[in-house]
């Protein structure tokens, strides 16, 4: 039945966030999910304890801070400026781009001028995440900016355009044509092709939901990155029909992928 799924999800992200043998994003994954589904117990103190352990973790952990500080703004703010001080401090490129797309994710859009300037020439994914961030603003010409990545020649930047996508509530038809043109133009073994086919997914109107959806699902065989993406838009945006194949994502033989899918069975059942 419906709560029995409810707490075998529950009890997979749990086992999952707080499991010392995972890949650490996994684990971060997993505690998303549990701080945005409502089910905080047992995260505070573990990943405070990662957020000390090692810089490497510091931004991971500190996003799923800031996820479980949400309803508080003091705390929420010092996550965000720890954030903030990785992204515009002098360390790993990586650490600066993981911190930039946590502040996206968190809905952050303050126009600061690093971030404006990362917009206009940054490189390496860095470009997309910044626009990712001043699209937050839901102002139209943000949102075209962010969108006109999708029709460039580098793969990260329209991977990156197209993932972000996906995380918006809605997107203007413009955007919306955009996608779906980036999806059509790229090859079947485009390892960004379902980014843009998830993110169609999610913002499909009514007229071309069954299309959009089919494209979609030809990936939940695919590599455990597309598994992943699959369940995840699914979560956001399947219907009752979606549910057995969840079920199976939910036994596959990736911890992401099972991450992904528990999340977007709690998501379904809300």
């Amino acid at each position: 039945g419906r709560s029995e799924r409810t707490a075998r999800c529950v009890a997979l992200l749990r086992t999952t966030a707080l499991a010392t043998d995972q890949p650490f994003f996994v684990r971060v994954h997993a505690a998303e999910a549990l701080a945005l589904r409502g089910y905080p117990e047992g995260l505070e103190e573990a990943f405070s304890a990662l957020q000390r352990a090692s810089p490497d973790q510091f931004v991971g952990a500190t996003r799923v801070l800031a996820r479980l500080h949400r309803a508080d703004a003091v705390r929420y703010r010092a996550d965000v400026e720890a954030l903030l001080a990785v992204f515009g401090g002098e360390g790993p490129f990586r650490s600066r781009l993981v911190a930039l797309e946590s502040l996206a994710k968190l809905g952050y859009a303050e126009p600061l001028p690093a971030i404006m300037r990362e917009a206009q020439e940054g490189c390496d994914g860095m470009m997309g995440m910044a626009r990712w961030v001043l699209a937050n603003s839901g102002r139209a010409d943000d949102e075209a900016r962010l969108a006109d990545l999708l029709a460039s020649a580098e793969p990260l930047a329209y991977r990156y355009a197209a993932y972000a996508l996906r995380f918006f509530s809605r997107v203007r038809p413009a955007t919306y044509a955009r996608l779906v043109a980036c999806a059509d133009r790229l090859p079947a073994d485009d390892p960004a092709r379902v980014y843009g086919l998830s993110a169609r997914f999610v913002h499909a109107p009514a007229e071309d939901r069954e299309a959009a959806h089919e494209a979609l699902v030809a990936y939940a065989d695919g590599t455990p990155g597309e598994r992943y993406e699959v369940a995840e838009a699914l979560g956001r945006a399947g219907d009752g029909a979606d549910l057995p194949r969840l079920e199976r994502l939910l036994t596959d033989a990736d911890a992401d992928v099972r991450v992904a899918a528990a999340n977007a069975l709690l998501q379904r059942e809300r």
